[in-house]
């Protein structure tokens, strides 16, 4: 559904008590290759939820100092329910997408205000999104502050991320998807996303959820129909902080890692079986459009639903992005049951198989 062609970008950035973290921000988004070969000023959006702080007055300076942005602020105050992430990024979202003079050429991007991008961050996400709809950026801890938070939990940090990555690889295999090939990752979170500004009207915006807007965000577009992608040029460092500002968010995470690892809690993660069945059913679902009927009975029944909301009201077939997203959507809480050290193994005995079985066709 995408076109190729120039997109002129809008950073959309929401804030809370960010005076320490938004001068680091806004100089690495002052410093970005885009600049200097389109020879524009990046336009940012900059929403501060509830401040309390000097996070105006440390944007107000960063604005007076650097001619290489455009910054639009915006200061709200909202009752303590509403005062949440979804909120203030779905408004600094629909803020951009108010300023495109041309929504088929304009990029919306979007990141957390204790997030570092590299130079070309924006230039990486344009080009991506000249042949897809929706870019996830590799999201990675800040290495001063991991370092300072010991080595055993840059250990369980680390066996975390090998374990993610063998489990895109086993989905690289069972569940392929041409637009978003391997090698690839998995993160589309609000530390780096980025979507073409037609598409993000198209869809109805951002969920204002106080939790995981992005994700559900990042749903609902693949669900639509459009193409999602996760490139490995694509990243962003975020702090390893162990006070955040959205309940459930990374902090909450990283403290969690931090306690179990004083207590010597083993490090758990979901089971392979389980990721296996998951991405076995995805690649079922997206070729359910192509199938008999028989085929989309039996997946139905397999999967415990009523054959029937696997069509339209028409008896059509649902497209299989839309299925995958209703039936299959990824389980960021599923039950974390398996040591890591077995189910790195047992992934790996996986693979190998996988790539016996290739060479051998």
């Amino acid at each position: 559904m995408s076109k190729a062609g120039e997109h002129w970008p809008v950073v959309a950035i929401p804030a809370r008590n960010e005076e320490r973290r938004l001068p680091a921000l806004l100089a690495a988004l002052a410093g970005q290759s885009w600049q200097r070969h389109s020879g524009r000023p990046l336009a940012v959006v900059i929403v501060l939820n509830n401040c309390v702080d000097g996070s105006s007055a440390a944007v107000a300076a960063a604005i007076d100092a650097e001619p290489r942005l455009s910054v639009t602020l915006i200061n709200i105050q909202l009752p303590a329910e509403d005062a949440h992430v979804g909120n203030a990024r779905r408004l600094a979202m629909d803020t951009a997408l108010a300023s495109a003079e041309d929504r088929q050429h304009c990029a919306i991007l979007t990141t957390d205000a204790d997030a570092v991008p590299p130079s070309d961050w924006v230039d990486a996400n344009l080009r991506h999104l000249n042949d897809v709809d929706l870019v996830g950026g590799i999201i990675r801890g800040n290495e001063a502050e991991e370092a300072q938070l010991g080595p055993g939990f840059r250990r369980r940090a680390s066996l975390h991320l090998h374990y993610a990555k063998l489990t895109d690889r086993l989905a690289a295999w069972i569940d392929p998807i041409e637009h978003d090939p391997w090698p690839r990752h998995r993160d589309h979170t609000g530390a780096s996303l980025a979507v073409r500004a037609d598409v993000y009207a198209a869809v109805g915006g951002l969920p204002t959820l106080p939790l995981r807007e992005d994700i559900a965000f990042v749903s609902k577009v693949v669900a639509a129909g459009y193409r999602l992608r996760h490139p490995l040029d694509v990243r962003i460092d975020v702090s390893a902080r162990l006070v955040g500002r959205a309940k459930g968010g990374m902090a909450d995470c990283l403290k969690e890692w931090m306690r179990e690892e004083a207590l010597g809690t083993p490090l758990l993660v979901e089971d392979p079986l389980r990721v296996i069945a998951r991405l076995s059913r995805r690649r079922r679902l997206r070729q359910l459009e192509h199938a008999s009927v028989a085929d989309r009975v039996a997946l139905a029944y397999e999967i415990g639903v009523d054959p029937g909301v696997l069509c339209d009201s028409g008896g059509n077939p649902l497209p299989g992005a839309r299925l995958v997203e209703g039936f299959a959507v990824g389980e960021p809480d599923a039950a974390a049951t398996v040591p890591i050290d077995a189910a790195i193994a047992a992934v790996e005995v996986m693979l190998g198989q996988i790539r016996e079985i290739a060479r051998a066709a």
